[in-house]
């Protein structure tokens, strides 16, 4: 009987200590407002009886300011009075800051990490860069060494050395001024081969031509005509021709220098000197002669004789 009184007594003080605290604490939230000190609050209310850290500089502290349904309840943050600190300083009296810190904390450890991925990122894109960079100077340093003994008369080597050189260094005005020389060089160079091939060619033109003049000559130098007036020539070489035509009617017809005309191979008519002695006026059976000169340089293709008396006859050279 004795225990159960002792125990009656002190859970009795013990309700009483509880009441007695919640009842101080509601007395000293009165005075306590946004941006009092951490320190002036505990001197005045003492530690909390929770505490909820959020992050660094932010935390809510909670004081017991409502009595449980029996002297042993447990604390909880449902019995209690919030105040937010931040920095040190009150930021709120009774409003609970808890969810909203905390969302703002995962924002803020968010946004850190995506910064800190991006610093690790531009670092990597940096490294990545001078060893590129660093790789590209190799290669210009390997060209540069490689061009340099090269004589100015390759303009096609010297061209893609110095062609690879500005793909690496695009802004390197030597490099432009490089390349844009040896271009046209090699187009000299190349118009230059083209021009002595076609001299060649043309050389080679001449010569056989020049050597199948005997051959030629085997059909030239027969009369041919149309019944009226009949030709035949010799090529005498270098540009000169022999010429002959004589009247096979039984009337006069006249020849004239005018009346000759040299078709080269390209059927343009080239011009020629034409011997005076081919201003005649023949009999029956008379034969006028002489002698057309022209460029060496041209490939005759057929000589013409036309005029009223006489018509039309040509001598064709293939």
């Amino acid at each position: 009987m004795r225990i159960r009184v002792i125990i009656f007594i002190a859970a009795v003080l013990l309700a009483g200590c509880v009441h007695l605290d919640i009842q101080k604490n509601n007395d000293a939230l009165k005075h306590i407002q946004p941006g009092d000190t951490q320190a002036s609050v505990y001197e005045t209310m003492g530690p909390p009886d929770l505490r909820n850290d959020i992050s660094d500089g932010r935390f809510v502290a909670y004081y017991q300011t409502t009595a449980g349904r029996t002297p042993d309840t447990s604390v909880t943050t449902a019995l209690c009075t919030p105040i937010a600190f931040e920095n040190g300083t009150v930021v709120a009296v009774g409003n609970d800051l808890t969810e909203q810190w905390t969302r703002e904390e995962a924002e803020r450890l968010r946004r850190a990490d995506i910064a800190k991925r991006q610093r690790q990122e531009a670092e990597m894109a940096e490294v990545a860069r001078r060893e590129a960079e660093a790789e590209r100077q190799q290669k210009i340093d390997a060209l540069e060494k490689e061009v340099k003994p090269v004589p100015a008369s390759k303009a096609a080597l010297n061209l893609k050395l110095y062609r690879q050189l500005l793909d690496l260094d695009p802004e390197n005005p030597r490099y432009q001024k490089k390349v844009a020389f040896y271009e046209a060089r090699l187009v000299r160079q190349k118009k230059a081969r083209q021009e002595r091939a076609a001299r060649k060619a043309k050389e080679n033109n001449r010569r056989k031509w020049e050597q199948a003049r005997d051959t030629r000559n085997t059909h030239l130098r027969q009369y041919t005509g149309n019944g009226i007036a009949e030709m035949a020539l010799h090529d005498m070489g270098s540009g000169s021709l022999y010429v002959w035509v004589k009247n096979v009617s039984d009337q006069i017809i006249t020849t004239h220098p005018d009346y000759f005309t040299l078709i080269d191979s390209q059927d343009n008519q080239a011009r020629c000197e034409i011997s005076s002695s081919l201003d005649s006026v023949l009999e029956p059976g008379a034969i006028s002669h002489g002698k057309i000169e022209y460029s060496r340089e041209i490939q005759p293709k057929a000589l013409v004789f036309q005029n009223q008396e006489s018509g039309r006859i040509s001598k064709q050279f293939q």
